[in-house]
């Protein structure tokens, strides 16, 4: 009896796992959808809440919360494409533990362009700036 039970249990819970699943399809047609898929490499270092080895994203949305979105689009899409060094070094100083990373100072961020292209960077700022609402 408890084997059927758990049996059922996991059928059910895979049954509603698969059912709230997004689709290629649905991913391909919202781009904040394809926005956030394709920052998922960013949540290597940046959580959407929590400091992890950089700072949140809502972190860097509030620290930009008076610049205007059409600029910040580009300030974000330029960071993102080549990199940034510096305009965190006093936050870090605060907030990031050095001695298990190594120097604050010579953290940076890399550039992603190898890894995405103009447009895919365009949909990440746009997903990035959805947060601010």
């Amino acid at each position: 009896m408890k084997k059927i039970l758990t049996a059922v249990v996991l059928a059910i819970a895979a049954t509603t796992s698969v059912s709230n699943a997004l689709t290629r399809e649905e991913i391909e047609k919202d781009p904040i959808l394809k926005g956030k898929m394709l920052a998922k490499r960013c949540s290597w270092c940046h959580d959407i809440n929590r400091t992890l080895i950089a700072p949140s994203f809502k972190e860097i949305l509030k620290r930009y919360k008076d610049v205007p979105e059409e600029t910040l689009k580009k300030q974000f899409a330029d960071a993102i494409k080549n990199g940034s060094k510096g305009k965190w070094t006093n936050w870090m100083k605060e907030h990031i533990k050095a001695r298990k990373i190594g120097s604050i100072e010579a953290m940076y961020m890399p550039p992603q362009r190898p890894y995405y292209n103009d447009k895919e960077i365009e949909l990440i700022v746009k997903w990035l700036l959805s947060l601010r609402k």
